[in-house]
């Protein structure tokens, strides 16, 4: 299986250098060249190195717990965004298997459902038409109490459906996720897929996105009996072979094998790239490791097969 074994060499590498990057304080920064932690690749690297025998993964752990705002969300930089922002879903699935963090991921839930403020519904309802969609099918935002965007309402229902037990005050996220199921579907591209926001605007049917798209359908497993789901899935099918950047093709990836479709030849694709362990985006490069090892990636956002 030559495939198969370069694919794991290549992981492997990148596992290795993915933990060289991890700084003093258990974060990862954006970019290999900062030493300012961030939450989204710290995010991704947990998520990557969760089983790996490299990295510190516990002092990942508690660099993501001791930077939880007060409200229990997470700011995008550690001490800014008080109030927290889209990237509190991917702390809640990075502390998945942390059993000491279940107190702190269960506040985190009631954040990661925060919608929409009602100004941005009005909005759209009365005063801006030119976009097509329905207010009242609203998901998450990227940021509290401004108008609801793909990928953040397609993180937030991962995250929810993460979600240990209806307590806590948290009986209403089965109908909240609902309704962030029905906003992704309203969102969809006339062709299948999905952009960062909106189908339609002024008339024009825009074109769909590979990694939003992608994001979308991890988030959609579950309705992939839907046309529109099934549209989308095919169109990322056929769009995948011709990415050329590895965030795209990572991501197309992991939903293809979601979807049960064939990845083989995809991840032969992604571990041929050249010079991998030198891709500045450290998200980047996590997600790279979390796409050559599917089956592990797709258990950690929740995903099963």
């Amino acid at each position: 299986m030559p495939t198969v074994t370069t694919d794991l060499v290549v992981l492997s590498t990148l596992l290795a250098e993915l933990s060289l990057r991890q700084l003093p304080c258990g974060g990862w920064a954006a970019l290999a060249s900062s030493s300012q932690p961030a939450i989204e690749p710290t995010c991704y690297s947990a998520l990557a190195l969760g089983s790996a025998p490299v990295g510190d993964i516990e002092r990942a752990q508690d660099f993501l717990l001791v930077t939880q705002n007060p409200n229990g969300s997470w700011p995008v930089f550690p001490g800014d965004d008080q109030e927290g922002g889209w990237v509190t879903s991917l702390a809640v699935m990075a502390l998945r298997e942390v059993v000491p963090a279940i107190p702190a991921r269960l506040r985190g839930f009631h954040c990661a459902g925060k919608e929409s403020n009602w100004l941005w519904k009005w909005k759209f309802r009365t005063a801006d038409r030119h976009v097509r969609f329905d207010p009242d099918k609203y998901g998450w935002p990227w940021f509290p109490d401004t108008v609801s965007w793909v990928v953040p309402t397609a993180f937030a229902i991962l995250a929810l459906n993460q979600l240990p037990c209806s307590c806590g005050g948290l009986d209403s996220i089965p109908s909240r996720t609902d309704c962030g199921f029905q906003m992704l579907l309203d969102r969809a591209c006339p062709s299948g897929g999905w952009n960062a926001g909106n189908g339609v605007v002024y008339g024009t049917a825009l074109a769909p996105h590979p990694d939003d798209t992608a994001i979308a359908l991890l988030a959609l497993r579950d309705r992939e009996q839907d046309p529109l789901v099934q549209g989308s899935v095919d169109y990322l099918e056929r769009v995948a072979p011709t990415l050329s950047a590895p965030w795209s093709l990572a991501w197309a990836i992991l939903a293809l094998a979601a979807h049960r479709r064939p990845i083989a030849s995809l991840s032969s694709s992604l571990a041929a790239f050249p010079d991998l362990s030198g891709t500045e985006d450290t998200s980047t490069l996590a997600l790279v490791c979390l796409a050559l090892d599917q089956q592990r990636a797709l258990e950690a956002f929740g995903v099963t097969l």
